[in-house]
């Protein structure tokens, strides 16, 4: 008999009972691709479908797809499928109840089936300005996604920055592909047979999107690695030939870089048997603290190491940046260090000082520079 181990805070244990559940449902990699019984055409939004396909049949690839049949277009792209694991017979896959389902069709199968985004990115409002929810709006993954997407570039601030050619730079776009991909990631690695709802928030100072379930990549290398593997291969195969989602596996990459294009505090993101959770800032590192208790002059000093070009500065170079005194600055230092903001760097007259990040922060950055500096010597050139 084989036992299975996993880590629940600091102690390994054996699994068993929900925790055996829940580890092994973490690592499938097949959830969305069982053929369903009793389901058949009737029991999915024609209006997504229709959408859908004629979105898909104007890539060049997929133009073909335009003459097919309802059927015949839905066991092209796998939301009908044969039961290899039952009696042959051809039904919905789990996959494409969730991706077209009508909600009442879906409810039936998945009773906890609930997608959420709320606008709270105004302060002093209560509950919410704006609201995408599948329980309200009787909506699937497809119409959910359309939907929020439509809604939360509202949230969005358009503004331009200017290269070193006087040009204007759109940096709202790398923000806009930010939010998508975290989106898509939320609903495509998600575990659907969990209790808990899908949420997207915008508030006021950042974005958070979580969702039931392990990622399946390590947390550490989100930001930077190019593998990619989804629990529903078929709602992930979905978005991915509709051109929605960044080539495979470079999601993580394009959220950490938007940050680095819009000065913005670094994403983070962590992740355990119980969800996932993506939090993506839309302001930098210092404004990042608004309302907590932070001085003008720490927030000056902040500001100046973030803007510098590799995160970290002297204490000279920073009294110069901020123009305050040594006294001033050195006081203003020690009480970043005690929040837990600043970190020390070196020691004597090499000693730096930088900011408190994690590891797959610190790795998504040596990765993201060279490839920001390459694209801006090529625009440059």
């Amino acid at each position: 008999m084989v036992l299975l181990i996993f880590r629940k805070g600091a102690v390994d244990l054996k699994a068993k009972g929900e925790d055996l559940r829940l580890l092994l449902v973490n690592t499938a990699t097949d959830l969305d691709t069982n053929v369903l019984h009793n389901y058949w055409i009737e029991d999915l939004d024609m209006d997504c479908i229709n959408n859908y396909k004629q979105a898909l049949t104007s890539r060049e690839q997929y133009s073909n797809y335009k003459n097919l049949s309802t059927e015949e277009f839905l066991r092209k792209i796998g939301v009908i499928a044969k039961d290899y694991n039952g009696n042959g017979d051809y039904g919905i896959t789990v996959g494409g109840l969730l991706f077209f389902g009508d909600n009442n069709a879906i409810i039936h199968k998945f009773p906890y089936f609930q997608l959420d985004y709320l606008d709270q990115s105004k302060p002093n409002v209560d509950r919410w300005l704006n609201r995408v929810s599948s329980v309200t709006d009787n909506l699937n993954i497809y119409s959910f996604y359309r939907e929020t997407m439509m809604t939360i570039r509202s949230t969005v601030n358009n503004h331009f920055d200017l290269d070193s050619n006087i040009n204007r730079k759109d940096t709202s776009g790398a923000m806009i592909i930010a939010l998508r991909e975290a989106l898509l990631n939320m609903l495509m690695h998600a575990n659907y047979y969990e209790k808990e709802p899908l949420r997207a928030v915008a508030k006021v100072n950042y974005y958070e999107f979580s969702n039931p379930g392990k990622m399946l990549v390590p947390v550490e290398t989100f930001f930077t690695t190019n593998r990619t593997s989804s629990r529903n291969p078929i709602i992930s195969k979905l978005f991915v030939q509709l051109g929605e989602s960044e080539r495979a596996g470079h999601g993580g990459e394009k959220i950490y870089e938007s940050a680095l294009v819009n000065n913005y505090r670094k994403p983070e993101i962590a992740s355990n048997y119980e969800g996932t959770k993506l939090k993506i800032w839309k302001v930098d590192y210092a404004d990042s603290f608004s309302g907590q208790v932070i001085s003008e002059r720490e927030r000056s000093i902040l500001k100046a190491i973030v803007s510098s070009d590799n995160q970290e500065m002297s204490h000279k170079e920073i009294e110069e940046r901020v123009k305050l005194s040594r006294t001033k600055v050195d006081s203003s230092l020690k009480e970043l260090m005690a929040k837990g903001t600043v970190i020390k760097i070196g020691n004597g007259r090499a000693t730096k000082y930088g900011i408190q990040q994690t590891e797959e922060q610190l790795l998504a950055l040596a990765q993201a520079i060279p490839n920001i500096i390459r694209r801006k010597l090529g625009r440059e050139g």
